[in-house]
């Protein structure tokens, strides 16, 4: 008899704990759809939001070891260090535009004059050219090299931005920055609570590994944007080409967008060559650009990323177009990063997984 109820009691137990079991899984089945679902909602409705919150993560990665640093060595609260740090990051940024502007100014004001000119030989050579090879383009009149200009710089920077300007995201980007920076410590460790006590060892070095990824991508950047930009200057300079310090420095600066930023510059140059006195220039530009993207290729960024994976090209552009067509010039802007970071997630936890099968 005594056995009969512990027997029972044990099976009223185990039913117990799995009706607790059932209900929890239900609980978490349905926080996570819940989860899943206002993502989705924030990724359709609220891109400008996300894209500036994004950023402004990564600014905050970037932001927080200088500012331990600084704390650390004058003994600051962290208010007052932020303060400080964002006084500085903003002279930085202010300074390096400054300086680019005074030492550009006069190929920007020569560039501005002569546009006109410019875009009107473009039309007669875009004319002569369809006349030439009337299968081209039936209707070589129609054709308007100033409105396919417009058009194009309007699909390019329309997108993520609409209500809202891009300086006052970047603003908000800045600020999500250094609250970040500010609160890191603190946010690591809500986010690493937030895993299964089992898990928060893994999820607690995934996530230094991701910040030390980003921060290394970013200083693997710089140093190439700053190289090939130089480079970039010299040769065109070399071969005579016109406005070549502010290609060399449009180079620079929009190398943070691989593949595309260079194809811009080279489109760009190309065309303002094309419409110079000595257009047949143009094949001389060319070549500094070829060579100068095969140093990038082959020597600059092999010793830059020493001892970093490399983002596989064609993998990296599919994103790079999945993440503009939603965010826009920006979305474009932070895809490296973040490609960066699932890349590592990739290998960390699906590619040793499968290894181990």
């Amino acid at each position: 008899m005594a056995r009969a109820s512990s027997r029972d009691a044990a099976r009223e137990s185990a039913q117990a704990r799995d009706g607790r079991r059932s209900r929890e899984s239900i609980r978490y089945a349905l926080t996570l759809a819940s989860l899943i679902a206002a993502a989705i909602v924030a990724l359709l409705y609220l891109k400008i939001i996300v894209i500036s919150a994004a950023i402004g993560i990564g600014v905050g990665v970037l932001l927080a070891p200088p500012l331990r640093r600084f704390q650390a060595h004058f003994s600051l609260p962290r208010a007052v260090g932020a303060l400080v740090v964002a006084l500085i990051s903003i002279g930085v940024v202010a300074g390096v535009a400054y300086g680019i502007y005074a030492i550009t100014e006069t190929q920007v004001a020569s560039l501005s004059e002569r546009m006109p000119q410019i875009v009107g030989k473009l039309q007669a050579l875009a004319n002569g050219l369809l006349d030439r090879y009337p299968w081209l383009n039936s209707g070589a009149q129609s054709f308007n090299v100033a409105e396919a200009a417009r058009s194009v710089g309007g699909r390019v920077f329309r997108g993520a931005w609409s209500g809202i300007s891009v300086l006052g995201a970047l603003v908000f980007a800045f600020i999500v920055g250094l609250y970040t920076a500010v609160e890191a410590e603190t946010y690591f460790r809500g986010l690493v609570d937030a895993f299964p006590r089992s898990k928060r060892l893994q999820a607690s070095q995934f996530l230094v590994d991701a910040a030390t990824t980003i921060r290394n991508w970013f200083q693997a950047q710089l140093i190439d944007m700053a190289i090939i930009g130089a480079l970039t200057a010299i040769g065109l300079w070399i071969v005579g080409a016109d406005y070549w310090l502010l290609f060399g420095i449009l180079t620079g600066l929009l190398g943070i967008i691989p593949y595309a930023g260079i194809a811009i510059v080279v489109v760009f140059a190309v065309l303002v060559t094309l419409a110079s006195d000595d257009p047949h220039r143009v094949y001389w530009v060319a070549a500094v650009f070829i060579v100068t993207q095969q140093l990038e290729g082959h020597v600059i960024l092999p010793l830059v990323m020493r001892g970093q994976a490399s983002l596989p090209a064609v993998p990296l552009l599919v994103f790079m177009l999945v993440i503009g067509s939603w965010g826009g010039l920006l979305g474009v802007l932070m895809a490296p990063p973040l490609f960066a970071v699932l890349l590592l997630a990739w290998r960390r936890f699906w590619v040793k997984r499968m290894d181990a099968v």
